[in-house]
């Protein structure tokens, strides 16, 4: 499995531009057959600071969601509202899952 957590910022007022493409990538990406988990989240102490947490059940699947029409049309609707800045979001092979 792999393990996708991280964090980008986006302008305040462009997350209510965005909020539609925020929904449709979500749910698309949900829907695709390697994602086992696909969310965002928005600080609540920190306007614009997007948490991602996304669950793959391969290095492959997830490397394929990069190319899918819904994730070329998220990054165009982020680019086209000023981008996404202080990104740092990484992917990490698990081995061992534990619920706690």
């Amino acid at each position: 499995m792999i393990i996708v957590m991280g964090e980008f910022r986006l302008n305040p007022e462009s997350i209510e531009i965005l909020r539609n493409e925020i929904a449709e990538v979500i749910k698309k990406s949900n829907q695709e057959s390697g994602c086992i988990s696909y969310k965002f989240s928005e600080a609540l102490n920190d306007p614009g600071l997007i948490r991602v947490s996304e669950k793959w059940k391969s290095m492959e699947d997830l490397e394929a969601h990069f190319e899918t029409d819904h994730m070329k049309r998220w990054r165009e609707a982020v680019n086209n509202n000023g981008g996404a800045t202080n990104r740092d979001v990484s992917a990490y092979g698990v081995t061992l899952e534990k619920e706690l």
